[in-house]
């Protein structure tokens, strides 16, 4: 299936989309979604000169963003079959590509960050919130549960790193402060 298509079909009916026994057409959005966020984001980071530039760089980002979606697609799974929610971790994942098409927005508004239009953070945070919002939005049609329940699935893996990068962080500066005294 073309994958605009699919994401017509995600948007117009995306409980049928998801019921189906074999999303067609979903991988090849999905893994497409992740290529193109991840081209935003990486054009939007290289713009203010946060990456190096060159397509290994490139390629070090889609893999990070790979990664960190399989952890957080895993983590939410596990959520909701703990709660007793059924669904699938590979749509999850999937679907989470889909979203990720969100984050090609980056590029127009670095442009617009850069002519000094809008701040580049909160254009970062308002494309990151939309992000989520449909995340959230794809957790609750994909399992049968209310939208507090899809929010809470959503924020936990973040919620968990932040509370790791914290713990290192505290750790880390005690440890600095023990080889200064």
């Amino acid at each position: 299936m073309n994958p605009f298509k699919t994401l017509e079909k995600l948007l117009d009916d995306p409980a049928g989309l998801m019921v189906t026994r074999s999303a067609e057409g979903l991988g090849q959005t999905g893994l497409l979604g992740y290529f193109a966020g991840t081209l935003g984001f990486f054009v939007y980071l290289r713009m203010f000169s946060a990456v190096p530039p060159g397509a290994l760089s490139f390629c070090v980002v889609l893999l990070f963003v790979l990664g960190a979606n399989f952890v957080f697609a895993s983590m939410m799974h596990l959520f909701m079959d703990m709660t007793g929610a059924g669904g699938s971790a590979a749509r999850l994942f999937l679907a989470f590509g889909c979203s990720d098409l969100l984050l090609s927005l980056l590029v127009p508004l670095a442009f617009f960050a850069k002519l000094g239009y809008v701040n580049a953070f909160l254009a970062l945070c308002l494309c990151f919130l939309l992000v989520i919002y449909a995340r959230v939005r794809l957790v609750r049609r994909l399992y049968p549960v209310s939208t507090a329940k899809a929010l809470l699935a959503v924020w936990l893996p973040y919620a968990g790193l932040s509370a790791f990068f914290f713990t290192a962080f505290t750790y880390s500066m005690v440890w600095l402060v023990w080889l200064v005294v």
